[in-house]
């Protein structure tokens, strides 16, 4: 990786201070922390297009326009500094929006998302936050899976090579390993356990989320969450666990031309997994975040209903909130708790920090894995599996990847990527909400969900610590972003889970690395816009003295103010789409199809690549349309019906005959 040169040091520096200055709560240790982000940048693509963007700010010329002063960016005093990142922010042009936005994350979120080196976060103690809790003397008992250790090349022999352990491949190796198969586990993230999780924000991201928590679409209009750690996105996740809508599932068989969907086959799928994961209501427990969501849905007469999750025994209000960085206390029941444990107590060997590169394939058939496994003590070493069968669970974005690198033609590998786009209306009230406690999501409306076409947003909550605010939040000036973060401890919010009909895709590059390529289309952006208005009436209802958006820069309006809906609406409409808002994906599906056929999809009803015999996709990637839920439930179905399939031992249904 190549490294910065010392004038843009120089230009990164003084972006810290315009950002966040020492007064503030920055200073020097914020520029060494920022660097390491940067210098950790795993996608050399990323690091490119920040090198480009220190180096327009660095032109006289270029900050002539918006600063009035043709001087490089460090040279600049503070105040035309801030009217120059005002200007890229509002610009006309779509990839000076897009360099704010990557900016402002990089500094904000490595600001506020962990404390200073030698002590809290000032801001921290202003707010009553009290960053990570203590260690609970449970965490000890909530051990790591065993894995095996590689230090040297090497090459296994399995029955199957699952290629991910979240939500798909993780039940895939639970099915399959009790059914007398020997599988064998390939993770690109780390086996973490429950004492391994800091509940430190910076730190979580890192070890618990893809690149970090990094990624981006190319535009860098929507920031990209995915799980990389041993059990994928079902360690991270928020636990919620809708099954998928009668009416979506009529949409799929349609449009895949398969009645699996349909079918008492995928319904028993659904009890099946749901019984594995322990989904319950009696750990939905309300804390004030979805109280205030209940409250305004209730005063307004819309539905409201009760989120069923994955959960039991839940610690409480207080701790519930970190469980995004993972659960200390072994209550949430993801995979890794579950499905992967079941494999792994059969005699399945769970291999971490591998990431798979090609598929093996030998007369035809898919025979194994080239993969590449990277120790945590450094160097890297070469791991071939030999298998009777391959299984792709990387995720939406690694495995039309893994396929394109594998030789695979097929003209919809990586073409239909929806992101489920999410942005958050929030309130401001007078009573403490203190929106970083509670059970991650609870309650929930569906009153614009499924509405055109079957199109529209779900409206849930979820946990706000200090990253999601310092990404999201429109930044007007230093004062005011830190203004509004200082009064996240009496912010409430109405998240915006958008069902997008319009997909992107996911392109490979020379370099083998996925990157997502989307943008709302008009008739997403009009869902959203109507979710957005809607958003505002209920926090109104409940109560909010004041509500403002996640846009650059916010609508802001007081709802005892009389025409504030004309002046939201006007405000909400002016700055949509196109890096003008805070959202982000948490849900990536759709670019490796289930169709009836190669003209209209990648895999069969099976689960198996019609290019490639042997090669089994389940996650994500399978869906034919975006879900318009939280897709876990659906993911791990697929995964059963996939991993079912197959047969048991010695009767596999065919494969390998």
């Amino acid at each position: 990786m190549p490294t910065l040169t010392g004038r843009e040091r120089l230009t990164l520096t003084a972006l810290c201070d315009t950002f966040v200055p020492q007064a503030a709560g920055g200073g020097h240790w914020l520029w060494e922390r920022v660097l390491r982000v940067v210098e950790d940048l795993p996608d050399p693509e990323a690091f490119a297009r920040l090198k480009l963007l220190l180096g327009a700010l660095d032109q006289p010329l270029v900050n002539l326009a918006l600063s009035g002063r043709p001087r490089p960016f460090a040279s600049l005093d503070h105040a035309a500094r801030v009217s120059l990142l005002r200007g890229w922010a509002e610009s006309r042009i779509q990839a000076r929006r897009a360099g704010f936005q990557a900016l402002k994350r990089l500094v904000c979120v490595p600001c506020y998302a962990a404390p200073p080196a030698n002590g809290r976060h000032r801001i921290w103690d202003e707010t009553g936050y009290p960053g990570p809790l203590p260690m609970p003397d449970s965490a000890r008992t909530h051990r790591r899976l065993s894995s095996v250790a590689i230090d040297g090349d090497t090459t296994l022999e399995a029955d199957a090579v699952i290629i991910g352990s979240g939500a798909g491949g993780g039940v895939v190796a639970g099915v399959l390993a009790q059914q007398g198969w020997d599988v064998v586990v390939l993770e690109k993230g780390e086996n973490l356990g429950s004492a391994d999780y800091s509940h430190v924000e910076l730190d979580g991201l890192r070890r618990g989320y893809l690149d970090g928590g990094l990624v981006m679409t190319r535009s860098g209009s929507l920031p990209i969450l995915a799980g990389s750690c041993v059990g994928g996105g079902t360690a991270i996740n928020w636990t919620t666990c809708f099954p998928l809508r009668a009416e979506t599932r009529e949409q799929w068989a349609r449009a895949s031309g398969l009645d699996l969907f349909t079918s008492d086959r995928f319904e028993l799928a659904l009890a099946r997994v749901s019984e594995r994961i322990g989904v319950n209501t009696d750990n939905s427990i309300p804390g004030p975040r979805d109280l205030v969501l209940e409250r305004g849905l209730k005063a307004l007469g819309w539905p409201v209903g009760v989120i069923p999750r994955n959960a039991v025994g839940c610690p409480g209000i207080r701790e519930c909130g970190y469980c995004g960085y993972g659960c200390r206390h072994g209550a949430k029941q993801g995979t890794d708790a579950t499905y992967l444990r079941d494999a792994v107590e059969c005699g399945a060997r769970l291999i971490e920090r591998c990431e798979a590169r090609t598929v093996l394939r030998e007369a035809g058939r898919a025979c194994g894995v080239d993969a590449v496994v990277r120790p945590s003590g450094g160097g890297s070493f070469r791991l071939t599996v030999r298998s009777r069968v391959v299984i792709s669970a990387a995720g939406a974005l690694h495995t039309p990847a893994l396929l394109a690198r594998s030789g695979l033609r097929n003209r919809h590998i990586g073409r239909r990527l929806f992101l489920h786009p999410v942005t958050a209306v929030m309130g401001r009230f007078d009573e403490r909400i203190e929106p970083w406690t509670g059970c991650q999501q609870t309650r929930y409306t569906d009153h614009f969900a499924f509405r055109n076409g079957g199109y529209g947003a779900l409206m849930e909550t979820g946990a706000v610590h200090f990253a999601l605010p310092a990404s999201a939040y429109g930044w007007e000036s230093p004062e005011s972003h830190r203004a509004d973060m200082a009064q996240l401890a009496h912010t409430g919010l109405v998240g915006i889970l958008l069902r997008d009909r319009d997909p992107g895709r996911v392109v490979t590059g020379k370099d083998g690395r996925p990157r997502a390529v989307y943008e709302l289309s008009a008739f997403d952006e009009a869902n959203l816009r109507t979710a957005m208005l809607g958003a505002a009436e209920i926090l109104a209802a409940a109560g909010a003295r004041e509500i403002f958006t996640l846009q650059q820069p916010p609508a802001r309006v007081r709802p005892s103010e009389s025409g504030w809906r004309e002046r939201y609406r006007a405000a909400v409409e002016r700055r949509l789409g196109g890096c003008r808002m805070g959202m982000i994906s948490f849900h990536q599906m759709g670019t490796a199809p289930m169709a009836a056929t190669p003209e209209a999809g990648v895999v069969d009803e099976r689960g198996e690549c019609f290019e490639l015999p042997g090669l089994f996709v389940a996650d994500a990637s399978l869906f034919p349309l975006s879900s318009g839920v939280n897709p876990m439930l659906t993911i791990m179905a697929l995964a059963d019906c996939v991993a079912r399939g197959m047969g048991v031992r010695g009767q596999r249904s065919g494969i390998g005959e």
